[in-house]
């Protein structure tokens, strides 16, 4: 009974911080009196009437196809990289310098150099959003290869098993916590670099929403898009959340930890 109670209550904290911040902002807007500053209940209203609009959820999709295309190409690349720097202490000496170079690298630095290259279109935002998301991804698969013991690689290298079935057998199983973890980091990230993106970039999306509204002054609207990035975050994170207890329920099981919790 405790933990059914403990069960539903975890959601409804979360629901009640989440008022009690919109409280707060209402307070301290209508106590600052500026139309920069709008009230949540303005903002919220704005948003009631602007998400089910066509116009609004057709700019929506666009983000989301962007964001699904780059998720693809950063992780396949971040991934891949991360296997081979792992699995081989001589490919990792050879790239680590250059991957480490480019990681330094925030993803709004290189859109001028994209822009020039690719344009103001999809390939732009696309490869942008790649970037930013890539090494996350390679970080936590290079970590995850690199944990797998000792022992394990001995045994491999006694039996003779080759580099690629060293690599689908025994590194890519061994790391694939290590890799959603990663590719769960990767999720926001991507968000924030389609975001980024659409600010310089042609065609619709959030983030082209959010600058038009901003070069508009229409203030509400212009928090009532940034309000549904935040949401559409949360619901990313939880769609990949319930995702990775399906995929990894072979690991949390050996570590003790509940599918549902």
């Amino acid at each position: 009974m405790a933990a059914s109670v403990a069960r539903v209550g975890r959601p409804l904290l979360g629901v009640a911080v989440f008022l009690a911040a919109l409280a707060v902002w209402e307070a301290w807007a209508r106590s600052k009196g500026s139309i920069l500053v709008p009230p949540a209940s303005s903002v919220v209203e704005t948003a009631w009437e602007v998400w089910p609009t066509t116009d609004f959820l057709t700019g929506v999709g666009a983000s989301l196809r962007r964001l699904a295309a780059g998720f693809a190409i950063g992780a396949g690349v971040g991934i891949g990289l991360g296997l081979v720097m792992g699995s081989s202490t001589r490919a990792r000496r050879a790239l680590e310098p250059l991957v480490e170079f480019c990681r330094a690298m925030p993803a709004i630095a290189i859109v001028p150099a994209a822009i020039v290259l690719l344009g103001l279109g999809d390939a732009m935002q696309i490869t942008v959003i790649a970037f930013g998301l890539c090494f996350p991804v390679l970080v936590n698969t290079l970590a995850g290869v690199r944990a797998v013991s000792p022992e394990v690689r001995d045994t491999a290298a006694m039996l003779q098993v080759g580099a690629l079935e060293r690599i689908f057998r025994i590194y890519l199983p061994g790391a694939l916590p290590s890799i959603v973890a990663g590719l769960r980091v990767a999720v926001s990230l991507g968000l924030v670099a389609v975001v980024i993106s659409e600010f310089v970039g042609e065609g619709e999306g959030l983030g082209r929403y959010i600058r038009l509204q901003q070069t508009e002054f229409d203030v509400p609207a212009m928090y009532c898009g940034i309000l549904f990035l935040g949401l559409l975050g949360y619901v990313l994170n939880r769609l990949f959340l319930v995702g990775e207890r399906r995929v990894l329920s072979w690991h949390y099981g050996s570590v003790g930890e509940g599918v549902g919790r």
